[in-house]
């Protein structure tokens, strides 16, 4: 991030070719104009650019004109980027003050502990208090939260990707593409409203204005990338209650509208508050495996090796007797251990496994149909991935790990099968490798579709080419009878 952590424009230069001018970032704030070619169709409108595309619904479109590499390589940890669309048909149906009123009454996040309530004039949360009445009064407390917004309190839906349909395509999107958790919380702000004062947020998001419009002030970065605080830095970096930090003056100020889109690292002082209008915004979180937390997880492998880290902390070193090696020292220690281990750490293993433990939910769409249809499996039905699954495996020290949406243990012995799945997206029963039974098929697709990584399809399957291996498995020893 450059030194003022804030710069004054986001995109490319201005290239002498057939380009689409766009505004990335708002001039009045001193940002300028870059010409960035839109991959969706643009027409001109009074000096505006006007789009003729669909409601966003996946990363692309979210960090258009910019494709996700050029995001990735540019701006992810980097610099802000703030794109101005003026374009409010882009975030029709996404969240707006209607779909409030509806999330209220039919999703009832607030029975579930996924809202906030927080007073506009920085008095502090209400939330407590709001669930305390909710679980007194009859109803789902809809009519005191309507209430409670007019009074000029934000009200936060928390995780809305988790409950509300148009959020979760853009977040499991997100998460696929810069392979990151990923969460959504939507703030609906009354006019001439600001809840928190300026501070600092130790997770990067993306900002996408839906409905009204609100006002963000930046100032310089006093510290790059921060980490969530702990109990240990706490301890090792105190600071008095009444140290408040000092972040100086505002170095930008951005207007966001419908359809405009802000990303902020981590790290970037801000304060927000409506205008004059009503604010509807989704803040989008990134969490990503980070470097401290992956080489956590390198060590722990490790320590199951190397007998030397799994011993107590030497006495002498609390007591300052001797002398106590440097943090240099010690990582220096645990690269020899990890460089002369018998079984070397398998990096690859540990992002898989991370991958796994945040896999997107599969779309539910045709999952009862398959249901229904999977009680009749026989030799010609057609079996297909979820929609947007991909086939993953990884062998553990007993079995094998496989994925495909949901995940599930399969035996050793499979594995000269495994890599079927792997090539054949949608294939017949049948068709499964010779080296199997027609039982054990059967036996193996079953189990497959009652833990849901693969499904009934109504669709024909391709031709397979590439079946032909004389052995075959015993039913009973290649994979245990299900209940």
């Amino acid at each position: 991030m450059p030194d003022n952590g804030l710069p004054p424009a986001a995109g490319r230069p201005d290239r002498d070719t057939d380009s689409t001018e766009y505004q990335v970032g708002a001039p009045e704030a001193g940002g300028t104009l870059a010409n960035i070619e839109h991959p969706l169709p643009m027409s001109k409108k009074a000096g505006s650019m006007t789009s003729t595309g669909k409601t966003i619904a996946s990363a692309r479109a979210l960090l258009a004109p910019l494709e996700p590499s050029e995001f990735i390589a540019h701006h992810l940890e980097r610099e802000l980027l703030h794109v101005e669309r003026r374009d409010p048909s882009l975030v029709d149906g996404i969240f707006d003050l209607d779909s409030m009123g509806h999330c209220l009454r039919y999703m009832q996040p607030q029975r579930r502990n996924l809202i906030r309530v927080v007073a506009g004039d920085r008095s502090g949360e209400r939330t407590t208090e709001m669930l305390a009445r909710i679980a007194e009064a009859p109803g789902s407390g809809e009519r005191l939260i309507r209430s409670l917004f007019a009074d000029g309190h934000t009200v936060v839906f928390r995780y809305a990707e988790g409950y509300w349909p148009a959020l979760e395509p853009i977040a499991m999107d997100l998460r696929r593409v810069l392979r990151s958790l990923v969460h959504c919380n939507v703030y609906c702000t009354p006019p001439d409203s600001q809840i928190f004062d300026t501070h600092v947020d130790t997770h990067d998001f993306l900002i996408l204005q839906t409905s009204g419009s609100k006002t963000w002030r930046l100032h310089e970065v006093p510290h790059e990338l921060p980490i969530d605080a702990s109990p240990l830095l706490s301890d090792l970096e105190p600071r008095l209650p009444s140290a408040l930090p000092t972040f100086g003056p505002v170095s930008r100020e951005i207007v966001l509208r419908p359809g405009d889109l802000l990303y902020l690292p981590r790290g970037v002082p801000h304060s927000v508050a409506s205008t004059d209008q009503h604010s509807v915004h989704v803040t989008i979180g990134l969490y990503p495996l980070r470097m401290h937390q992956l080489l956590s997880r390198v060590l722990d492998l490790l320590a199951m090796q190397a007998v030397e880290l799994r011993r107590g902390t030497p006495i002498e070193w609390f007591d300052g007797e001797g002398s106590t090696p440097s943090a240099g020292d010690l990582l220096r220690q645990a690269a020899q251990l990890a460089d002369a281990a018998e079984s070397p750490i398998d990096l690859d293993r540990i992002l898989q496994v991370f991958e796994e433990q945040h896999a997107p939910p599969i779309d539910p769409r045709g999952s009862i149909v398959a249901a229904l249809r999977s009680k009749h499996l026989d030799l010609d039905t057609v079996l297909e991935r979820p929609a947007g699954a991909t086939w993953k495996t990884r062998r553990g020290p007993g079995e094998f790990r496989v994925s495909c949406g949901k995940g599930m243990a399969l035996p050793l012995k499979l594995e000269p099968v495994l890599g079927f799945f792997e090539r054949h997206e949608r294939f017949r029963v049948g068709d499964l490798p010779e080296m199997l039974s027609d039982t054990a098929k059967l036996t193996l697709a079953r189990s497959l579709v009652k833990n849901e990584l693969l499904r009934v399809s109504d669709q024909p399957a391709p031709p397979i080419s590439d079946n032909a291996t004389p052995t075959r498995l015993d039913p009973s020893a290649a994979f245990p009878p299900l209940p």
